[in-house]
């Protein structure tokens, strides 16, 4: 037996640590937001339904979404733009431009594709294709699912329209109240038809054939050409407006040059892509778009030379007929007058005003084409028409249009890098404005210098004809018809030549754009992709699943580790850390064992308590008497106490030493049960002073070595008013008394500061233990255990309970220890000892 000796610690510099510590214990309690992985992942085991079920769930709901919906095909095509290399070309040959070739190359292969991908273009071809024309039978469903395509062995012969369809093209709604109605499609015989709108006729037409009425236009045709629709068969025909599908179809056009983004040179190729449900409309679509586009440039391109060629054309057609004329008149009068010739002096007279007659014409053609150059200058074409500038045989016109063409291309590169208002947009619009202005001067100095050489002209010729005035009558009148017919000839010639040279320059503007490659639709939709979607579903359910787990642990009010324990309260002595003993559970009131359960003793939770044991021999060397009266608290019920101190004393006893456990819980006492002991008298008994101390002893039997005692102090019956029964002196007296007979005093007491009966018990012992479960106590409710622990002013250790982590200190919870499991596990017990001491 060991001498009495005095409640207070012992070791004196134990007590000033725990006080130099104090505060940490709450300044680490901010510790406790970082995120523990190790248990995350331990409550993603046991919490693993929430992920598996939601991504199956995911899953599971993407495939029915997938087969419910509307499958999209994409067809694809490109066109070859001949009219941007041609003008790069060009563009590289001028040595001015060639400084800034890629500028003039760009803004025109950009431009042509804003124009493929316009309003205007766009609606043409809705109207070429007939894709705003739906025209179907009562029976027919106008959307196929992905799940028939699916089922059909993704065939592509469910999209082919029926053998008895039709389909019409070249729509023209004048009435704009027809769009949307449904109208009816009546046959007759030969392929005649009418089309009704309710009882009012709208058109009447035959298959293959243009149909127009006021207010609507089209041509209808088969699909299949060997069928022919019976009289009285009858379609309802739906026509859109071609703005509404042009706003609905609009997102799925893409229109891009060939190679771009990739750092390759400039190719000349766009590709044309579309996406539609039904493959053969988007197949079609997308070829009525490239051939409207290359019908509306060339009509584009054309155009500027055809104005020169017509008015050249009008000339000539007028000439032609004066000559015609006055040849008839020549040849009549000389006829009737016998006057065959005229003098030699008359026919120089005659071939001058010819020759006036011609530069008149000249300078009238040179006249009209400086007025077209001005008129084109006040619209915003980016260039001005080339021919036109070579009639005029102006040095200075040709150089200021060059630049001018180089100008309007750099403001279109411009215009796509920067806004209206930035520097460089404001100095490329002062420029052109420049060019324009000096080419507006020139053409009206030409203008003017043109009218003065007319009004010479015309001076001159009124002068020849004075001069031959003087002739007789008979050969004034032949050498008037003479002079008409000659000089009408030479005019008719120079026009002639001045015709082909703009039929030249109108062959020059046929535009050299092609269609490359017709479109192709692609055999598997581009939307939805089963596969894809279903993994994405799944992946999503996951997602949602692993952020339940997630905020469920962020949520969670309770320790999730013995880490995050140990981060917040560094300050507390740690003694041990003890497992989860699923075959040993006497806390738990569904568990009531008819023997006490010793865990074997190579287990990992018989190893834990060995290590324990190990520490309070430790801390009992460290002083006289330290250590040996210990009282187990906790900050809830539940925590495990009861079972760590039972447990605690086996091993302490197992190990030849003299314990007493005192149930000291009067609230809910439970240690009898377990020990499967009488429950009074006992300790309500002796403070009531109803019983003598030993005479409350239970001895536990178990198989002990010769000289171990374990023995139980039950509570006794559950007093009215526990706390005032824990405060008596006669508490004080069993404790002096029973250190005198035992070795260790284990007293198991009500958690703190839910009831307050541990203040009064600490005072008499030599260290208090606090069981913290994980995954059990609330950190709240441990913090303000821990204060009043630290207030009570007595050593103080801590013991991590239920561990669920498999090798969290080496052990393997449940099996057996290997040889570097017990090195890990005495290296990290002597460092923690080293630190506390």
């Amino acid at each position: 037996m060991t001498d009495q000796t005095e409640n207070m610690p012992s070791n004196k510099n134990e007590l000033i640590f725990d006080r130099r510590h104090l505060d940490n214990a709450v300044v680490v309690h901010d510790e406790g937001d970082k995120i523990d992985l190790s248990a995350l992942i331990q409550s993603l085991k046991l919490d693993w339904r929430w992920p598996v079920g939601l991504t199956g769930a995911g899953a599971i709901l993407a495939g029915i979404i997938t087969f419910t919906s509307v499958p999209v095909f994409e067809s694809s095509g490109s066109i070859y733009l001949g009219n941007a290399e041609k003008d790069a070309s060009l563009a590289n040959a001028n040595a001015n431009v060639a400084l800034l070739a890629g500028l003039s190359q760009a803004p025109n292969i950009d431009t042509q594709i804003q124009i493929m991908g316009s309003r205007d273009i766009i609606e043409k071809a809705i109207s070429r294709s007939g894709m705003n024309v739906s025209i179907f039978k009562m029976h027919e469903s106008p959307k196929i699912h992905y799940w028939g395509w699916w089922s059909s062995g993704h065939s592509m012969s469910i999209y082919k329209p029926l053998k008895d369809s039709v389909r019409a093209n070249l729509v023209k709604v004048d009435d704009t109240k027809i769009y949307g109605k449904k109208l009816d499609l009546l046959f007759f015989e030969s392929g005649n038809y009418e089309i009704k709108n309710g009882k009012k006729l709208l058109l009447k037409g035959v298959l293959g054939l243009p149909a127009v009425a006021p207010d609507l236009s089209l041509v209808l045709k088969l699909n299949e050409q060997h069928f022919i629709p019976k009289k009285g068969d009858k379609y309802h025909m739906v026509v859109q407006s071609p703005l509404m599908v042009y706003r609905e179809i609009n997102d799925n056009i893409s229109i891009s040059e060939a190679g771009q983004g990739d750092g390759s040179a400039k190719s000349f190729l766009v590709n044309l892509t579309f996406k539609n449900a039904n493959p053969f409309v988007s197949q079609k679509f997308l070829n009525s778009l490239m051939l409207t586009y290359l019908d509306q440039t060339q009509a584009w391109s054309s155009g500027e030379a055809a104005t020169t060629y017509g008015y050249l054309n009008t000339q000539l057609d007028k000439v032609r007929s004066a000559l015609e004329t006055a040849d008839k008149h020549l040849a009549g009068y000389q006829s009737r007058s016998g006057v065959l010739s005229v003098t030699s002096n008359a026919q120089a007279l005659i071939t001058q005003m010819a020759n006036y007659e011609s530069q008149k014409s000249a300078l009238e053609l040179k006249l009209n084409s400086l007025q077209q150059l001005s008129a084109e200058l006040d619209t915003s074409h980016t260039k001005v028409n080339p021919y036109l500038v070579s009639s005029v045989s102006d040095t200075v016109l040709n150089g200021l249009s060059d630049k001018l063409i180089v100008a309007e291309n750099k403001k279109s590169s411009l215009s796509t890098l920067y806004k209206s208002a930035a520097p460089e947009m404001i100095q490329i619009n002062s420029e052109v404005s420049s060019i324009k202005s000096a080419i507006r001067n020139v053409i009206s100095n030409q203008k003017t210098a043109t009218h003065q050489e007319l009004n010479s002209l015309d001076a001159a010729i009124s002068r020849y004809k004075e001069r031959m005035g003087q002739y007789p009558k008979e050969a004034l009148q032949v050498l008037s018809l003479t002079r008409s017919s000659e000089v009408l000839g030479k005019l008719y010639m120079f026009l002639l030549e001045k015709q082909e040279e703009a039929a030249i320059s109108q062959a020059n503007t046929v535009t050299k754009n092609r269609i490359l490659d017709t479109a192709i639709v692609h055999d598997l939709p581009i939307s939805p992709v089963g596969g894809r979607n279903i993994l994405m579903g799944g992946f999503l359910g996951l997602l949602i699943g692993l952020s339940i787990v997630f905020a469920k642990f962020l949520a969670y009010k309770g320790f999730h580790s013995e880490e995050e324990i140990e981060r917040r309260y560094p300050a507390l002595p740690l003694f041990g850390i003890i497992p989860e003993y699923t075959d040993f559970n006497p806390a738990s009131r569904t568990i009531k064992p008819s023997k006490i359960l010793v865990p074997e003793a190579r287990s990992g939770y018989g190893e834990a308590m060995r290590l324990l044991r190990s520490k309070l021999y430790l801390d009992v060397s460290s002083g006289k008497n330290a250590g040996r009266v210990l009282m187990l608290s906790s900050a809830s019920q539940g925590d495990g106490k009861s079972t760590v101190g039972t447990q605690l004393a086996i091993a302490l006893a197992q190990d030849g030493k003299r314990v007493l456990i005192i149930d000291a819980d009067l609230r809910k006492p439970h240690l009898h049960e377990v020990l499967q002991a009488k429950q009074k008298p006992g300790l309500v008994d002796y403070l009531a002073d109803n019983a003598d101390w030993k005479s409350c002893l239970n001895p536990i039997d178990l198989k002990l070595p010769t000289d171990a005692v374990l023995d139980l102090i039950p509570a006794g019956e559950i007093p009215p008013s526990p706390a005032e029964l824990i405060g008596q002196a006669r508490m004080e007296e069993l404790i002096n008394q029973a250190r005198e007979e035992y070795n260790y005093i284990l007293i198991d007491t009500a958690p703190y500061p839910m009831v307050s009966d541990g203040l009064t018990i600490a005072t008499l012992v030599d260290r208090v233990l606090s069981v913290v479960k994980v995954g059990q106590t609330a950190r709240g409710g441990f913090h303000d255990h821990v204060q009043g622990i630290i207030q009570m002013n007595r050593p103080r250790g801590l013991i991590i309970n239920a561990t669920n982590k498999i090798n969290t200190l080496g052990y393997n919870y449940g099996g057996k220890l290997t040889l570097v499991d017990r090195l890990k596990l005495a290296f990290k017990n002597l460092m923690q000892l080293k630190n506390h001491k």
